[in-house]
């Protein structure tokens, strides 16, 4: 009996540290980014005409994690998320219900509805709730940046990324 208290005693300062420690629950993210619901973002996107930026995820992607820690905290990619799209976080796992395009489904199947086959995987998401692109895989913050200004030029429909040219 007196190994069981020590036991919890030992697992409850535990939990106590980690929150101390700034540990994030599962879906909570230590990036600057003010995540939305995927909803959320829909109903914005139809008012203001701004795409959904997608960030599809799973709790045991160290590459996600990497993002989150060290891409989108970067000087012009938390603002750029913020100020021209409507950021998502979708976990590839979660079995947590959301709307998208007036159907309900948990997150897990939003990914498979999306052909989701990696993460991270990024899609951005017109007004209408159509695809206009993904990309796959680590992106590091200066092609984030060019991709987060390609997304939103007049370019985007004409021009490769590749030959995309942000000043014009």
């Amino acid at each position: 009996m007196k190994t069981i208290k020590i036991l919890s005693l030992v697992i409850a300062a535990s939990l106590i540290a980690s929150i101390s420690a700034g540990i994030q629950a599962p879906g909570n993210h230590p990036s600057a980014v003010d995540w939305i619901s995927l909803p959320e973002a829909q109903q914005k996107a139809s008012e203001d005409g701004k795409p959904l930026f997608v960030f599809v995820e799973a709790e045991w992607c160290s590459i996600c994690k990497r993002m989150l820690k060290n891409v989108f905290p970067a000087e012009g990619v938390s603002s750029s998320l913020e100020d021209k799209y409507h950021p998502v976080s979708i976990d590839l796992d979660s079995k947590n219900e959301i709307q998208f395009n007036g159907q309900t489904m948990t997150e897990r199947e939003f990914a498979r509805k999306m052909n989701v086959a990696g993460t991270p995987t990024t899609i951005f998401i017109d007004a209408k709730g159509e695809e206009l692109g993904r990309q796959v895989g680590f992106i590091d913050v200066d092609k984030l940046k060019r991709l987060l200004a390609y997304v939103r030029s007049d370019q985007f429909f004409d021009v490769p990324l590749e030959e995309f040219d942000p000043e014009g």
